[in-house]
């Protein structure tokens, strides 16, 4: 038997339907590479940002630290992230992208985490930065300056895993109309900034109907209000915008440590919360003209749900009937969803996906081309194969494949280091062929499994007869 498949895998950010804002966000990620810069500045260590977004640069001072790319050392993101060591001095390290297409207001979405090099809430010194602004402060060798900073936020690293946050306001810092102690070391937060600098309020929507009011920040920590029209910095009313930076200072050992990943910016303020990205937009075309859509996102805010539409053309679009899929509403934990499209002809087809936010708003996701092919493209499998699962260690899911040699009746099941039997995956009759299976971090009852090693075992039986095919493997759920 031969079976017809094609995979697609896609870094895709859903941008808002042209009706949405009149501006285009940019979707900043670190792509899948590996390195580290440890000396001097530049311009060419991190990944180019899109067309008119800026251009990104790096700068490690006399006194230590360093900006490393890493491919999930800690589960944090998607692919690669950045982290980033902390000068032991005023000497500072800082990662910035400078001098996009400006605009009087803002809107910035990232991801981040603070702690030790291992992500772990043991750093007791040293201080991280956060500045949105204008000026050569974004990007030269000195330490800002007040006058080009809109928006600021300070994370001062403190003992038991604390973090002393404070906002920028005027020409100092303060706590004042921030909520208490919104961050900790050792946690992934998802942040959102609006920042504007314009002499009129600005209406948007967050969670229902907002407005900002003229030289005022919004800050939301995973979808949460954590501070209502802050006062701005010290940059020049109606000046414009289009830099922002982290830096890091001070710390001992360089011990003050941030990581960041899955950054989003827009030069004015989104009407309605930035669109999430989509770590995963996987088609599967199966027997029978299905197509199996799987996607997963990184962030969700808001996320009323998804519908799936389809295109002969990838020009005009048809929502496909029954095919909504209802969201997490916020959360900053990776989600999974799958639709089957079970009326799909061989040829050319184009689908995408609409998400809706709770307040109605909707955004379109890229576009994905699956060739549902008639001839062969695929050999059945010449043996059976249990693979090792990927992402390991991983948070909060991960993928086994099994690849079958015959059409067999079979059981792939999750024990823990005890050898009690956690979840069974499949226990039904399986085609011959390779197909994946996603572990979610999950027991029977839907309750979350704690930290720790796991064991998943296949068993296949081919249902012509002989003999049984039974593997054994182990995988690191890491919290």
């Amino acid at each position: 038997m031969r079976n017809p498949l094609t995979l697609i895998l896609l870094s895709v950010s859903l941008a808002s339907a042209p009706a949405t804002t009149s501006a285009q966000p940019w979707s900043y990620g670190f792509g899948t590479s590996t390195g580290s810069f440890s000396s001097g500045s530049s311009t060419t260590f991190l990944p180019s940002t899109p067309s008119n977004g800026g251009t990104p640069r790096v700068r490690i001072g006399t006194a230590g630290g360093s900006f490393n790319l890493e491919n999930q050392v800690i589960p944090f993101g998607a692919g690669a992230y950045l982290r980033g060591a902390a000068a032991t001095t005023t000497s500072v390290n800082k990662v910035s992208v400078f001098d996009y297409t400006p605009g009087k207001a803002f809107t910035l979405r990232f991801r981040v985490r603070l702690g030790a090099a291992d992500g772990s809430a043991s750093a007791t010194s040293g201080t991280w930065y956060l500045f949105v602004g204008d000026s050569a402060s974004f990007s030269d060798n000195s330490t800002f300056t007040g006058r080009h900073v809109f928006a600021g936020l300070q994370w001062l690293f403190a003992a038991s895993g604390g973090i002393i946050t404070q906002v920028r306001s005027g020409n100092g810092w303060s706590t004042a109309g921030l909520t208490d102690t919104p961050f900790v070391q050792g946690t992934t937060f998802v942040v959102e900034l609006y920042g504007n600098n314009s002499s009129s309020s600005i209406p948007y929507s967050h969670g229902g109907p907002r407005t900002i009011g003229a030289n005022s920040l919004d800050v939301w920590i995973d979808g949460v209000l954590a501070g209502d029209d802050l006062p701005k910095g010290g940059l020049g009313a109606e000046a414009d915008i289009d830099s922002w930076m982290f830096y890091g200072v001070s710390s001992a050992g360089n011990a003050a440590n941030i990581f960041l990943d899955d950054i989003t910016y827009l030069n004015a303020i989104a009407d309605s919360p930035l669109p999430m990205q989509l770590e995963l937009f996987l088609a599967t075309p199966g027997a029978g003209g299905q197509v199996t859509l799987t996607w997963r996102t990184i962030t969700e805010t808001n996320n009323y749900g998804f519908t799936v539409e389809r295109s002969p053309d990838g020009r005009v679009f048809e929502t496909l009937p029954n095919s909504f899929v209802a969201g997490h509403g916020t959360t900053n934990v990776p989600r999974e969803y799958t639709f089957t499209d079970v009326d799909a002809t061989p040829g050319t087809r184009y689908y995408r996906l609409r998400q809706t936010d709770l307040n109605g708003a909707n955004h379109l996701s890229e576009v994905l081309k699956v060739e549902i092919l008639t001839a062969v493209v695929e050999q059945t499998p010449a043996a059976f194969v249990l693979s090792r699962n990927y992402p390991n260690p991983f948070n909060p899911s991960t993928r086994v494949r099994i690849s079958l040699a015959a059409e067999s009746f079979v059981s792939l099941m999750i024990f823990d280091i005890t050898g009690r039997e956690i979840r069974t995956l499949v226990d039904n009759e399986c085609r011959a062929g390779t197909c994946d299976v996603w572990w979610d971090g999950t027991e029977r009852t839907g309750a979350r499994v704690a930290s720790g090693v796991y064991f998943y075992r296949l068993e296949a039986r081919p249902v012509s007869g002989g003999a049984a095919f039974t593997d054994v493997k182990g995988m690191w759920l890491l919290r």
